[in-house]
């Protein structure tokens, strides 16, 4: 790599480190990228040089969040013993970034259609992990012979629900940290023979 491209990548990845930050503390609906631009130091019509639109910029962003989510759930995968410390080990890199994931869950109905379409594609491959990991306790007699696709729907959506009301549940702190006992055993009490 050359120096030039090595200061457009460098550009790139201050804008996007810098459009993380604004998005967390306004929302991805009400941060305009001309904030973005003047945050970041740069003119407006660079951000479009590296970023097609807002949604470009958006999904960059999310994709890098939830693969690296998605390769912490593949290691954990291999070396978690059971479902419970996966959905603990889970809760707790989403905790990590609980902000910017709040904001997400809060504003997703929002966004235009193929926006919604690209995000809940990348986050299905993360429920497709736990899809996974429950049909194999299933299968091995550890749970109960449920609707595996019922159980994961109910899983994500319980953690979208208190992401999403995060302001109503906590005022300072971690909503999942809140409700991470609660979660699994609730999804324990589902899973677990009686």
């Amino acid at each position: 790599m050359n120096k030039r491209q090595l200061q457009k990548q460098k550009t790139r990845e201050h804008i996007l480190k810098i459009a993380k930050q604004e998005f967390v503390k306004k929302g991805f609906l009400n941060t305009a990228t001309s904030e973005i631009s003047e945050r970041s130091g740069i003119a407006h019509g660079t951000l479009f040089l590296h970023f097609k639109n807002k949604d470009a910029l958006i999904v960059e962003i999310l994709d890098k969040e939830l693969e690296e989510i998605n390769l912490a759930i593949r290691q954990m995968i291999a070396k978690a013993a059971d479902l419970e410390q996966l959905l603990l080990q889970y809760l707790n890199l989403l905790q990590e970034d609980e902000e910017l994931f709040a904001v997400l869950a809060r504003e997703l109905p929002f966004y235009n259609e193929e926006l919604r379409r690209k995000i809940l594609f990348r986050d299905s491959i993360i429920r497709g992990h736990f899809h996974k990991a429950m049909t194999l306790g299933i299968e091995q007699k550890k749970y109960r012979d449920i609707d595996v696709t019922s159980a994961v729907m109910f899983l994500f959506g319980t953690i979208n629900y208190y992401l999403s009301l995060k302001s109503i549940f906590v005022k300072e702190g971690s909503v999942i940290e809140k409700f991470k006992t609660s979660i699994i055993k609730t999804l324990k009490n589902l899973l677990l023979p009686a």
